[in-house]
């Protein structure tokens, strides 16, 4: 029989994860592993914290060290300074979904911002977007 988790491991998701004011990478790490990952899509704007600990470029090494791909994609981020989503610029942002969409469909993906609450969050509408691209569910994580 089947648990949980290998049946998760089987299905691809969009998912969705903030990591907020988080001191360090255990939550992140264990949904990367919980749902087998395959590529963490950094879509602010900027990949930079208030913690080092968050910038694109750790972030980048922790997923190389875990057998994960790390892309950001700036063009995905936000501009609206809200949670609805105005990329800063359009033809570049269709371009972004598409490639992420093509990534999606070999696994699981993760977006990754800064909010922790994805209902203020801008990557609920990319996370729909994809959705429509691709038609895997779209799963938020706390």
């Amino acid at each position: 029989m089947k648990t949980d988790s290998s049946v998760l491991s089987n299905n691809h998701y969009i998912l969705t994860f903030g990591y907020g004011n988080r001191k360090n990478y255990e939550m992140f790490l264990c949904y990367l592993q919980k749902y087998d990952v395959k590529c963490v899509v950094d879509v602010r704007i900027s990949p930079r914290a208030w913690t080092r600990r968050w910038y694109g470029e750790q972030i980048k090494e922790l997923c190389f060290s875990n057998n994960i791909k790390y892309i950001s994609t700036t063009s995905l981020g936000n501009i609206s300074g809200k949670e609805n989503w105005i990329p800063p610029n359009q033809e570049e942002a269709d371009a972004a979904l598409n490639k992420v969409a093509e990534i999606a469909q070999g696994g699981t993906i993760l977006l990754l911002c800064a909010e922790m609450d994805h209902h203020r969050c801008h990557r609920v509408d990319v996370a729909n977007e994809l959705e429509k691209l691709v038609s895997l569910p779209v799963k938020h994580l706390d």
